[in-house]
């Protein structure tokens, strides 16, 4: 999916969708517990945007989430918590799913949760969404694997459209081939409609990725 496509969906969900949450106020330790939408533990947290010299500098994903208590250690926000809700947005562990560090807010919810978060280290993600963005000459990594990459400013700021399925907490980078894939597990008849609106051109491409979220979530 084309970063300047993400940036018109990214713009549209912001103003319909960011703030629809019904997520309670608290610390979801799992992904079952961000189904059931019951929070283990009632502490707040503190939820704040990265800066773009932050992202440049060291990756990463949009939001620090922060404690003011012992009780809660920065190394249960980096790798042991699921997702924090403050009240009106769930944010997302993005460590969870190899998708760097830090949060990142929950755009869309139902069986699928809808966010935009950075690229992947996964390996073959990672070479899939460097192949399918318009800024892959930027990118730059050192010999040893991505663990070991060191991503050039460009490259950090880069933002993808994923799924996550919350029976089976499965990944999904959904460019075309991602959300047809989906729609093909879970009604045919759905991925006929999608593929005829597609090919129409009726419909914007970013409304219509939102329409067939929505559809998915409604199954």
């Amino acid at each position: 999916m084309k970063i300047k496509l993400l940036a018109l969906i990214l713009f549209l969900v912001n103003i319909l969708a960011l703030n629809a949450q019904d997520f309670p106020k608290g610390i979801y330790m799992s992904i079952d517990e961000v189904q059931n939408k019951e929070p283990s533990l009632a502490y707040t947290l503190l939820s704040e945007r990265r800066t773009i010299g932050e992202i440049k500098m060291s990756g990463g994903n949009d939001y620090r989430i922060s404690s003011t208590t012992k009780l809660i250690s920065k190394k249960d926000i980096k790798k042991n918590i699921a997702a924090y809700s403050n009240g009106d947005t769930l944010f997302l562990n993005c460590f969870k799913y190899n998708i760097q560090l830090h949060y990142t807010p929950i755009l869309k919810h139902g069986r699928y949760l809808f966010f935009v978060a950075g690229i992947s280290q996964d390996e073959n993600m990672y070479n899939y969404q460097i192949q399918e963005s318009e800024t892959s000459t930027f990118w730059s990594k050192v010999s040893g694997g991505i663990g070991g990459a060191i991503y050039g400013a460009k490259v950090a700021q880069l933002r993808f459209p994923y799924l996550v399925d919350l029976e089976s907490n499965e990944l999904t980078y959904l460019n075309d081939f991602g959300l047809e894939e989906l729609l093909a597990k879970n009604s045919l008849a759905l991925l006929k409609r999608y593929r005829e609106e597609k090919n129409s051109n009726d419909i914007p491409k970013s409304q219509l990725v939102l329409k067939y979220i929505d559809k998915l979530n409604e199954l």
